[in-house]
């Protein structure tokens, strides 16, 4: 079997559409780059790790002089009410304070990810949790409205091992987002490559994202579905949407744009996420995956960079925002 890497390459010049015309760098042909925040981009602050912390301020003026519009956070602390920095001796900034200081650089925050952390290891998403993880939810609300985030996503994948625990997370998910509607925030789901490995009813065990499904012409087993369409199909469109890591999406060898194209209602943001600065593999084609986010009438989507222990995390953030500048797709 090819492994991840070549797979990625594979799908993105085979299935998300050819490259002939595009340049080395992954893309249509760059041309003069737009102005520094003349059009959006956005990123999502895992980005930054330790490096945010090191001077908050500062740091976020210089992704808006970068180019950064747009702000997805992570790292809140609803216990901390703050953003809690890297290291032993984690000081808390105060979610007014991080606020302000987006709008002085003028970055909107967007969105937020979080995940429950008052449940026990392991546990699932069901009918004896739910309480549990509402009263979770509940906590995040005020400070979220305070950074006016129009949505918060939850980018951590429940215990599953069958179909029946990924529609019991799907009633959960339902739940959750009519909560947080209630208080004018949308709520969406992230999916990792785990989300394409399948699963089929009566207790058995994921299948594994590489067995393809080949079936005997007897075998009388259920066919088995993917965890994110179990996720899609089954959530309430006014309550849950989709943020798809197109990075991710592709580890899981399926081709990002042809699940926009299948649920163009139902995923509403993405991540713009490379093997490190986008654009420089070549191996995804951002030109497709752009054409087909705005075609479905959607505008957000955050840049996202592993390797958050770099050292080299803003600097690679910049980088990135010079590469969409300079094109028209994005």
């Amino acid at each position: 079997m090819a492994n991840r890497r070549d797979f990625l390459k594979g799908a993105s010049l085979l299935t998300l559409g050819t490259l002939a015309a595009c340049n080395a760098n992954g893309g249509a042909a760059a041309k003069q780059p737009a102005a520094p925040g003349s059009k959006y981009i956005g990123l999502q602050t895992y980005t930054l790790g330790g490096e945010l912390y090191n001077d908050t301020a500062n740091v976020i003026k210089k992704l808006a002089e970068g180019g950064y519009t747009g702000f997805e956070l992570a790292g809140y602390n609803p216990q901390a009410r703050g953003f809690r920095s890297f290291g032993q001796d984690a000081a808390t900034i105060p979610a007014g304070d991080f606020k302000k200081m987006c709008d002085d650089a003028g970055i909107t925050i967007v969105s937020s990810h979080l995940t429950p952390n008052n449940l026990e290891r392991g546990a699932k998403y069901d009918a004896s949790t739910k309480d549990t993880i509402l009263e979770y939810w509940k906590t995040v609300i005020e400070d979220h409205k305070t950074f006016g985030v129009e949505a918060i996503v939850q980018p951590s994948l429940p215990s599953i091992n069958n179909k029946e625990d990924a529609l019991n997370v799907c009633e959960v998910f339902n739940a959750v987002g009519e909560l947080l509607g209630q208080n004018g925030i949308k709520f969406g789901y992230h999916n990792h490559s785990n989300e394409f490995n399948k699963v089929i009813p009566g207790g058995e065990a994921v299948t594994p994202y590489y067995q393809r499904g080949f079936r005997r012409p007897d075998d009388d087993t259920p066919e088995p579905e993917t965890i994110e369409k179990v996720f899609i199909e089954n959530t309430d469109p006014s309550k849950v949407f989709f943020e798809m890591d197109c990075y991710w999406t592709v580890m899981g060898q399926q081709d990002p744009v042809a699940w926009m194209k299948q649920y163009p209602s139902r995923i509403k943001m993405l991540h713009v996420k490379d093997f490190v600065v986008i654009g420089d593999s070549g191996a995804m084609n951002w030109e497709n995956i752009f054409t087909q986010h705005y075609a479905n009438g959607n505008k957000y989507w955050f840049v996202e960079i592993e390797g958050t222990n770099s050292g080299h995390q803003l600097e690679y953030a910049l980088e990135s925002a010079k590469y969409l500048l300079a094109h028209d797709f994005a």
